[in-house]
């Protein structure tokens, strides 16, 4: 039987370089830690590090452990807050991950539940679909705002929808685009875009250039980028317009002028909650979900 208190001695090693530099960081002295390592090797058969007098670098069967110990002593220290959740009621920590779409709903959903359950904390996560879905499945989040379709076919997922989104352009107050009311995929063909698109999986980008594809239109790509700041700076340094699908509530941009593009609203990813269904007895979690869905 694996324990973890051995596994932690290891990825400490690992991660500072030597023996003396972890039993620093551990407070504890270096022979229990040299002990334990040597314990791990004998059990398995297998050398963990080569040593030399620059420190210790981990083999490839030490590599190897050390990804799985990472996960093993997260998992381990996330049940124990679950854990701690169960018994203190509205106490715990509750880890969301949302795409930057959802990020309004979340600090609502937050807002709430804080003043209804002011010992409740969260940990935050930001990022595309994709890897939303890989947090989730590793159980490194609990919840996640993400775009539809998704990647994952797990039928254990629960899918809540939240919203429906529009496309807008984001564009400068002095465009020529500004004077329109809407924008039409005509219009946008004439212009360099900065379009949405997901690390990995088809998605909103792949949505799009079907759509310019099936009006007999080619637009012109500037750049396919996964992070909103970073379409809106290239929008802001007069670059191009920015093409991206926004829920109806929040169609402000900073400095930026939003636009309807209502031809690609067919196309348009909806919003939703993805969670594994919770432990009854797993009440705060319970809680935030219908905070989300009421």
């Amino acid at each position: 039987m694996i324990k973890l208190k051995p596994l932690s001695y290891f990825k400490a090693v690992c991660e500072h370089g030597s023996i003396s530099a972890a039993s620093d960081v551990l407070f504890i002295a270096q022979p229990p830690l040299s002990k334990a390592l040597h314990q791990l090797e004998d059990e398995w058969g297998v050398k963990l590090f080569d040593r030399s007098s620059r420190g210790m670098t981990p083999t490839e069967a030490g590599t190897y452990l050390y990804r799985r110990a990472s996960d093993l002593l997260q998992m381990a220290s996330e049940i124990d807050e679950e854990m701690q959740a169960f018994g203190e009621g509205d106490r715990g920590v509750v880890r969301i991950g949302t795409v930057s779409m959802g990020i309004p709903r979340v600090a609502a959903a937050m807002k709430r539940l804080k003043s209804e359950h002011p010992h409740l904390g969260f940990s935050l996560q930001q990022g595309d679909t994709g890897y939303l879905e890989e947090l989730l499945d590793r159980r490194r989040i609990d919840v996640a705002l993400v775009h539809l379709p998704l990647t994952t076919r797990d039928e254990d997922l629960a899918i809540q929808p939240l919203a429906r989104a529009c496309f807008r352009v984001m564009c400068l107050a002095d465009s020529p685009l500004a004077h329109h009311r809407q924008v039409t995929l005509t219009q946008l063909a004439a212009w360099p875009l900065v379009v949405m698109r997901r690390k990995s999986g088809f998605g909103v980008y792949d949505n799009v250039m079907q759509f310019f594809l099936k009006a007999g239109l080619k637009p012109q790509i500037l750049a396919d980028a996964s992070d909103v700041p970073m379409m809106k700076y290239l929008v802001e340094q007069g670059m191009g317009v920015g093409l991206l699908p926004m829920l109806e509530e929040n169609h402000e941009v900073s400095t930026l002028l939003t636009l309807p593009v209502p031809e690609l609203d067919a196309v348009a990813d909806d919003l939703v909650l993805i969670y594994r269904s919770p432990h009854p007895c797993h009440t705060v979690l319970r809680t935030v979900i219908d905070a989300f869905v009421a």
